[in-house]
C-alpha cells in the first residue's frame, strides 16, 4: 500500500492511496481445501473535511480464481466503485 497526504487549512486533509494484493494459497476452513489465487488493485482518495467527517472514493479491479473438486475452473473478475462517508462524534 502506498499513500500520500496533503494537509490544508482548518485540518482538511486529502490522502491519495493505492493498494495491491496478491494471494496464492488455500482456505483450510472451506470444504475440499479450496485453492485460491487473488489479484487485486485499488486506487482511492480520502478527503477529511472536518475532524469528524471523512469521504472516501475507491475503484477496485479484482481477478480471483478458485479451484476445488466441484468447480475446477471458477474464475471471477470484476470492477467496482466504493463510495463511503464516515461521521464520528
Amino acid at each position: 500500500m502506498l499513500s500520500y497526504a496533503l494537509i490544508g487549512k482548518r485540518e482538511r486533509r486529502l490522502t491519495a492511496y493505492t493498494r495491491a494484493q496478491y494471494f496464492r494459497g488455500a482456505f483450510k476452513t472451506e470444504s475440499d481445501a479450496r485453492s485460491t489465487v487473488v489479484r487485486e488493485y485499488e486506487p482511492g482518495l480520502e478527503l477529511s473535511l472536518e475532524p469528524g467527517l471523512e469521504l472516501t472514493a475507491a475503484y477496485a479491479v479484482s481477478d480471483r480464481h478458485y479451484r476445488d473438486s466441484a468447480n475446477p475452473d471458477n474464475r471471477q473478475r470484476g470492477r467496482f466503485l466504493r463510495l463511503q462517508a464516515q461521521v464520528s462524534f
